[in-house]
């Protein structure tokens, strides 16, 4: 087995979290994307596996709300407890800003990423039709924080 160690982003990780995100998403430009999470000051962790980034989660905070703009795992560490742990340290770090809400949105055919938030409490809230540039749709999840548990 071995240890993963869920940090904050350091700028070194960038690259990491540029293959994972290509990898993981369609995305038309996965560097621009992180870019502009960057720019807009988004709040970003890492899953650290002996100095090798093998996950990440990027949350932004507006008002009284949290939202994760983006989570992922290395294809070949999936399934093993990874994204638990990226989504544990989103809602705890949620929870400590003091917001009340952690929305996410999910592709409507990802059923196992789907099971991962309702095992966490998220509820579906809303469709948002073809979402996605190809034209799928996603769900729209909600954590009240308030309700939430700390899943320690």
């Amino acid at each position: 087995m071995y240890s993963v160690l869920i940090r904050p982003f350091e700028p070194r990780d960038s690259s990491d979290i540029i293959r994972i995100d290509a990898e993981s998403f369609s995305t038309q430009n996965p560097t621009y994307d992180l870019f502009v999470y960057l720019a807009y000051g988004s709040e970003i962790f890492v899953a650290d596996i002996g100095a090798m980034v093998v996950g990440y989660v990027v949350l932004v905070y507006r008002e009284d709300e949290a939202k994760i703009m983006s989570i992922a795992v290395k294809k070949e560490f999936r399934r093993k407890g990874i994204g638990s742990m990226l989504l544990r340290e989103a809602i705890k770090r949620a929870k400590e800003k003091g917001t009340k809400r952690l929305l996410l949105e999910v592709r409507v055919s990802n059923v196992a990423a789907q099971e991962l938030y309702k095992k966490f409490g998220f509820s579906v809230v809303g469709v948002l039709d073809s979402y996605y540039s190809d034209g799928e749709s996603a769900y729209l999840m909600s954590l009240d924080l308030n309700q939430a548990d700390d899943f320690s």
